[in-house]
């Protein structure tokens, strides 16, 4: 079978750096473990390099590790055993040297600073913040300054349908977007592709398998795979309680269900007892480990959006949608998922509502926004008004409300608008129809989140 090679928007920004900041700065591609970066680094390196190395730390021997404790006064010597260790011969200003998992070893990191200075190659490094900071600090390893970085996610849904074949569909969605124009006979299709999109995911191993087999049971068992793959990460970092990230990580399912009753992530729904501060540091290696997307509230709307963000209350989405699926049906077999029917079939009930607002974030993180949401109590402690998502255009914020089903209520979207009426551009509603117009109110296909 003929090896599937995944177009990836983020390669035209790593030429970017190439050809504008190499070698001055190494190449930082932060991401989730499974989610590419191995694979695209080394296409680059493949594609645009006389040759490349990649040195993984999850794998490789004593002898490279000590080479950035002990070589860094000797690079000719580090690099002789470099070459000889790999088996690649290095040219000068030709060649580029991938630090995988760069997380797992941050000594590897601090030695960044000498080989920049250095000069003869290009550095590229994958991994996550997982860990990085606490590390450095208790064991006084400097951070480089000199990082351009970068973040990967899964595949969104433009590259999606890049795997799949179709070059045509999304620049057809932004066509239509662009005029807030109803798609017609045309919705039903699109609407089928992105459902199998939330279905498969974005993860690129769940992808490939999509492609070559059409079969969501494979597809099912590479994203078990990846889930097992978190949980022992988690198991086995040394920097936060792994007990609480597991906590978190398991909730999200049943915490993004219970939005519409609680509108916030309830630390006391998975320990009556629990602080925020004894979760503070477990939530914050998920969102390092980019494992989750953490969305934060705005206490107050306007086109600075970050400067009134109230870390205090918060919602956690999983990276990936497929994912999701997955995490909220357990270890069960596929062919009893009743999720991923009525994912397919356009049936999802009220409760089920949880994977269109996680991939409404997907979409959004994809496209460049942060995740953030308005939420207003009564004093009984009972949500009001609640606006799932706060994006930018221009001066202006645009509120987005996420539904799900046949019917659904737009009374927050309302009274958020006459409550903030100045700071307000058009108000979108993302659902299962097509496009419409009602005054400032628009109402889009859930898919067109990808393009906004």
């Amino acid at each position: 079978m003929a090896e599937i090679v995944l177009k990836r928007n983020l390669y035209a920004e790593m030429l970017k750096w190439k050809n504008e900041y190499a070698p001055d700065y190494a190449l930082f591609l932060k991401g989730a473990r499974r989610v590419g970066k191995t694979t695209l680094a080394e296409e680059l390196g493949k594609n645009e390099y006389k040759s490349f190395v990649t040195i993984n730390f999850q794998s490789t021997n004593d002898t490279v590790r000590d080479l950035f404790v002990n070589s860094l006064l000797d690079l000719d010597y580090f690099f002789n055993v470099i070459q000889m260790q790999y088996g690649v011969k290095l040219y000068k200003r030709e060649s580029l040297v991938i630090l995988d998992e760069i997380q797992l070893y941050p000594l590897a990191r601090q030695a960044l600073k000498t080989l920049l200075e250095d000069g003869r190659y290009d550095y590229l490094e994958t991994g996550s913040l997982a860990g990085i900071k606490k590390k450095a600090e208790e064991n006084e390893i400097l951070i480089p300054s000199e990082e351009y970085a970068l973040e990967m996610f899964p595949l969104s849904f433009e590259e999606f349908l890049w795997a799949t074949g179709d070059d045509f569909t999304f620049s057809l969605i932004k066509a239509f977007y662009e005029k807030l124009r109803p798609l017609g006979n045309l919705h039903k299709d699109i609407m089928r592709k992105f459902r199998e999109y939330m279905c498969v995911g974005g993860m690129p191993q769940a992808v490939v398998k999509y492609v070559q087999h059409k079969d969501f049971e494979k597809v099912d068992f590479v994203k078990k795979e990846i889930l097992a793959l978190y949980r022992n990460d988690i198991k086995n970092q040394k920097e936060e309680n792994s007990s609480h990230i597991g906590n978190i990580l398991d909730n999200i399912p049943s915490e993004l269900s219970k939005h519409e009753k609680s509108g916030t992530f309830k630390l006391s729904h998975i320990d009556k007892n629990a602080r925020q501060r004894e979760y503070k540091g477990s939530l914050n290696w998920l969102s390092e480990a980019m494992i989750v997307n953490v969305a934060r509230n705005v206490s107050d709307p306007s086109p600075a959006l970050t400067l009134s963000m109230d870390n205090g209350r918060f919602k956690c989405y999983l990276l990936d949608t497929g994912l999701l699926i997955n995490l909220s049906f357990g270890d069960g077999s596929y062919m009893d998922n009743d999720f991923y029917k009525a994912i397919l079939t356009d049936k999802l009930h009220i409760n089920e509502g949880m994977f269109i607002e996680n991939v409404v974030s997907q979409c959004l993180i994809a496209g460049g926004h942060k995740n953030l949401f308005y939420i207003e109590y009564n004093d009984a402690g009972k949500p009001v008004m609640e606006i799932d998502f706060l994006i930018r255009k221009g001066r202006k914020v645009i509120p987005i409300e996420a539904k799900s089903g046949k019917s659904f209520a737009i009374k927050s979207l309302q009274n958020f608008k006459k409550k903030f009426a100045e700071k307000i551009g058009l108000q979108y509603v993302l659902h299962d129809g097509d496009v419409k117009r009602e005054d400032e109110i628009v109402y889009l296909p859930i898919y067109m989140a990808a393009v906004m």
